[in-house]
Parts: C-alpha cells; sequence; structure tokens
C-alpha cells in the first residue's frame, strides 16, 4: 500500500501494553496500515487486548463496537485456545468479528485485519 497517511486504514489498539502496542504498530505501518490508541479517533477496525474475554471483556467490547459505528472487533486474548477459529463460535459467543490468540504470530494478525477492513469497506 502506498496511500497518504489520510487514506490509509486505520486500527484502533485497545488495552495492549506498550511493547505490545509497538510491535502491532510495526507489523500493521510495514503493510500501510495505521495504528493508533486514541479511543475517541476515528478507526477501520478494532483491536481490543483482554485477559478474560468472558469476564472482564464483554462489556468493554460492546462499548468499543457502539462508540465506533459498529466497526468490526478483533478480540486478542492468552485465554484463547491456539486452535481457536478466529471467526468461529468463540468470535460468535463473544460478538466480535474475531479472535485471535496470544501470542499472535504476526502474519495471523495481518491475515484478520486485512479481511475486516475488505469487509469494513
Amino acid at each position: 500500500m502506498n496511500l497518504r497517511a489520510s487514506e490509509r486504514p486505520r486500527v484502533l489498539i485497545v488495552g495492549a501494553d506498550p511493547v505490545l502496542f509497538a510491535l502491532f504498530a510495526e507489523w500493521l505501518s510495514a503493510v500501510g496500515i495505521e495504528a493508533h490508541d486514541d479511543v475517541q479517533a476515528s478507526c477501520d477496525v478494532v483491536l481490543v487486548d483482554v485477559a478474560f474475554p468472558r469476564v472482564d471483556g464483554c462489556e468493554r467490547m460492546r462499548s468499543l463496537m457502539a462508540m465506533h459505528d459498529g466497526r468490526p472487533v478483533v478480540a486478542l486474548s492468552a485465554a484463547f485456545f491456539a486452535h481457536v477459529d478466529r471467526d468461529g463460535g468463540c468470535a460468535r459467543q463473544l460478538g466480535v468479528a474475531a479472535v485471535l490468540p496470544k501470542p499472535v504470530a504476526r502474519e495471523a494478525l495481518l491475515d484478520t485485519v486485512r479481511r475486516l477492513l475488505r469487509v469494513a469497506s
């Protein structure tokens, strides 16, 4: 992607520690996607890192979806098993577009974000 900054897709990353945020921002930037952590700013996809998705994550994810006009939300958590189907039953139960286990592989994250950007366009 060779887009001006104002045209680049934007991914909001919520709940990630500074090191994880920097890593994801680097991965996304390398493929022309801007990462930010300002929950008030516009975005195309929301990536939320939650420790216990079913306990403390559901309300947070619903709130982010409402705040961002139904933009797709990806839940990232160490509580998900490595073999979880990213857009399968777990995602449907949580009401999100996708789930990703931590640690997440670079290509899994990028593939998920790219797929959701195509759907959201």
